[in-house]
Protein backbone atom coordinates (compact mmCIF):
# COMPACT_ATOMS: atom_id res chain seq x y z
CA UNK A 1 0.00 0.00 0.00
CA UNK A 2 2.78 2.36 0.54
CA UNK A 3 6.19 2.97 -1.22
CA UNK A 4 9.16 4.73 -0.18
CA UNK A 5 11.20 5.72 -2.83
CA UNK A 6 14.71 7.91 -2.48
CA UNK A 7 13.00 10.59 -3.48
CA UNK A 8 8.90 10.12 -3.11
CA UNK A 9 6.32 8.54 -1.41
CA UNK A 10 3.69 6.40 -3.13
CA UNK A 11 -0.11 5.34 -1.61
CA UNK A 12 -1.88 2.91 -3.77
CA UNK A 13 -5.03 2.79 -1.62
CA UNK A 14 -8.01 3.89 -2.59
CA UNK A 15 -8.77 6.41 -0.95
CA UNK A 16 -5.71 8.21 -0.19
CA UNK A 17 -4.13 7.42 -3.43
CA UNK A 18 -1.13 9.50 -4.89
CA UNK A 19 2.75 9.97 -5.37
CA UNK A 20 4.27 13.10 -3.71
CA UNK A 21 8.27 13.84 -3.28
CA UNK A 22 9.96 13.74 0.01
CA UNK A 23 10.44 17.59 0.54
CA UNK A 24 8.89 18.66 3.27
CA UNK A 25 7.51 15.49 4.92
CA UNK A 26 7.14 14.31 8.20
CA UNK A 27 5.85 10.85 9.21
CA UNK A 28 4.50 9.79 13.03
CA UNK A 29 2.68 7.07 14.48
CA UNK A 30 0.69 8.81 17.24
CA UNK A 31 -1.88 7.34 19.80
CA UNK A 32 -5.71 7.94 18.89
CA UNK A 33 -6.19 10.39 21.30
CA UNK A 34 -2.98 12.58 20.57
CA UNK A 35 -4.52 11.92 16.59
CA UNK A 36 -7.93 13.47 17.73
CA UNK A 37 -6.69 16.14 19.17
CA UNK A 38 -5.04 17.62 15.96
CA UNK A 39 -5.79 19.59 13.49
CA UNK A 40 -3.56 19.88 10.47
CA UNK A 41 -2.43 22.96 8.50
CA UNK A 42 -3.01 20.35 5.45
CA UNK A 43 -6.08 19.34 6.67
CA UNK A 44 -7.40 22.81 7.43
CA UNK A 45 -6.23 24.17 3.74
CA UNK A 46 -7.82 21.37 2.14
CA UNK A 47 -11.17 21.97 3.87
CA UNK A 48 -11.22 25.12 5.75
CA UNK A 49 -13.48 25.86 8.56
CA UNK A 50 -14.81 22.13 8.24
CA UNK A 51 -11.98 20.69 8.86
CA UNK A 52 -12.26 21.78 12.49
CA UNK A 53 -16.15 19.56 12.37
CA UNK A 54 -14.62 16.58 10.11
CA UNK A 55 -14.51 13.40 12.60
CA UNK A 56 -11.23 12.02 13.80
CA UNK A 57 -10.30 8.73 14.08
CA UNK A 58 -9.83 8.03 18.46
CA UNK A 59 -9.50 5.12 20.58
CA UNK A 60 -6.66 2.72 22.07
CA UNK A 61 -5.07 2.46 19.26
CA UNK A 62 -2.39 3.59 16.89
CA UNK A 63 -1.85 5.59 12.95
CA UNK A 64 0.88 6.28 11.07
CA UNK A 65 0.75 9.62 10.06
CA UNK A 66 2.48 10.85 6.89
CA UNK A 67 2.11 14.57 5.82
CA UNK A 68 3.54 16.56 3.30
CA UNK A 69 3.05 20.14 2.00
CA UNK A 70 0.25 19.03 -0.34
CA UNK A 71 -1.39 15.97 1.51
CA UNK A 72 -1.63 13.98 4.25
CA UNK A 73 -2.41 10.49 5.06
CA UNK A 74 -3.46 8.78 7.88
CA UNK A 75 -3.10 4.82 8.03
CA UNK A 76 -4.58 2.61 11.16
CA UNK A 77 -1.90 0.65 12.89
CA UNK A 78 -2.59 -2.91 13.94
CA UNK A 79 -1.82 -3.54 17.45
CA UNK A 80 0.85 -6.24 16.27
CA UNK A 81 2.51 -3.30 13.70
CA UNK A 82 3.61 -1.02 15.87
CA UNK A 83 6.99 -1.15 15.20
CA UNK A 84 6.92 -1.70 11.91
CA UNK A 85 4.97 1.57 11.25
CA UNK A 86 7.36 3.05 13.61
CA UNK A 87 10.24 2.60 11.28
CA UNK A 88 8.36 2.89 8.11
CA UNK A 89 8.18 6.52 9.86
CA UNK A 90 11.55 6.78 10.56
CA UNK A 91 12.88 5.78 6.50
CA UNK A 92 10.32 8.31 5.75
CA UNK A 93 11.88 10.92 8.11
CA UNK A 94 15.19 10.20 7.09
CA UNK A 95 14.57 9.91 3.57
CA UNK A 96 12.73 13.20 3.50
CA UNK A 97 15.96 14.72 5.65
CA UNK A 98 18.26 13.49 2.56
CA UNK A 99 15.99 14.77 0.01
CA UNK A 100 16.81 18.26 1.53
CA UNK A 101 20.08 18.43 1.59
CA UNK A 102 20.58 16.61 -2.05
CA UNK A 103 18.95 19.81 -3.45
Amino acid sequence: MLTLYKDKVRCLDSKQKGEYPLVGVTAVVESGEALSQRVTLTRFAAFGLLSLAMKKKSGGSSFLLIEGPEFAWTFEVKRGDQAKAQAFAAKVRSAAKESITAE
